[in-house]
């Protein structure tokens, strides 16, 4: 988990064998710089970084490491600004628990959507 932006809360299973975390985007984040002056939006590369810093974070402390293999259908469908909290929620696909349908809510509406997936990481 990279905590120099963003720090997960209530991490936790769901009875569906899902994950669900929350965070807090602090005004000051580095996200935020330049991206836009004036009115400034978390990119999207941010908050698929925060799915994947959710399914790591998991992982860890059911003592396994992961890689995140891909992604996939993602879609952004509104902005998320500073101080917004976000509710992450994460459920492993029924036919391929290696996949998770994630979902970011930012005030009870869906910020972004999408797959990923995640594969054992492997140590040289």
């Amino acid at each position: 988990m990279n905590e120099l932006w963003h720090f997960l809360k209530n991490l936790t299973e769901t009875d569906a064998h899902g994950i669900s975390a929350e965070t807090r985007l602090e005004t000051g984040s580095l996200w935020f710089d330049g991206h836009f002056p004036g009115s400034p939006i978390l990119p999207g590369i941010a908050q698929i970084a925060i799915v994947s810093d959710v399914l790591k974070e998991h992982a860890k402390r059911n003592s396994r490491d992961i890689a995140i293999s891909g992604i996939s259908r993602v879609r952004f469908r509104q902005f998320v600004r500073p101080g917004d909290t976000l509710q992450v929620t994460v459920t492993p696909d029924k036919h391929d628990p290696s996949v998770y349908k994630f979902r970011v809510l930012c005030n009870g509406q869906i910020a972004c959507n999408g797959l990923m997936a995640t594969a054992p990481r492997t140590r040289s």
